[in-house]
């Protein structure tokens, strides 16, 4: 098969940041199918509703995504590494048991950047909350909460919606 390239790009300007702002928590189980525009950008997911949403609000500057391509010549295969890393303040015990719950989960991710795009991370097998660290701090200022880390294998990169996960919701 040929791989062809097909674009180049310009230099962007100056206005892109880092960091994201929440992160939204869906079943993956719960989904029954997506619509991609020409683009691949997700316009549509069938299967669950609003109800099925579950926001974290994050403090400023605590969360990051990445992607990581992933490449074995003698194999002859590319996959990607999707790895959402969050804090979470003050430990609870109802948040003890949320965070349960999830690390038993596989979940959709999607996460909204601090240039207000959002990417869902785990459509294709669920993401994995893969580590998960609660700590008081040691002194006064320390942050006392979670630290948890959600990662993803896909043969794809995370797909961008077009919007809020509410408003693709079909």
């Amino acid at each position: 098969m040929a791989c062809e390239l097909s674009a180049g790009f310009t230099l962007d300007c100056k206005d892109g940041i880092g960091g994201i702002k929440q992160i939204v928590l869906l079943d993956q189980n719960l989904v029954t199918g997506i619509t991609l525009d020409g683009s691949e950008v997700i316009t549509a997911i069938a299967g669950p509703t609003d109800a099925d949403l579950y926001t974290y609000e994050l403090p400023t500057q605590t969360g990051s995504f990445e992607e990581t391509i992933n490449f074995n010549r003698d194999a002859g295969t590319i996959f990607y590494t999707q790895t959402v890393n969050i804090m979470l303040n003050k430990l609870t015990a109802a948040k003890r048991l949320e965070l349960q719950n999830v690390a038993q989960a596989r979940v959709i991710v999607f996460v909204n950047d601090t240039n207000n795009n959002w990417w869902a991370v785990g459509y294709e097998y669920g993401a994995d909350l893969s580590t998960s660290t609660a700590g008081t701090g040691t002194v006064l200022g320390d942050m006392n909460g979670y630290t948890l880390a959600f990662t993803h294998e896909a043969a794809k990169r995370a797909y961008k919606l077009n919007g809020a996960p509410a408003s693709v919701i079909a």
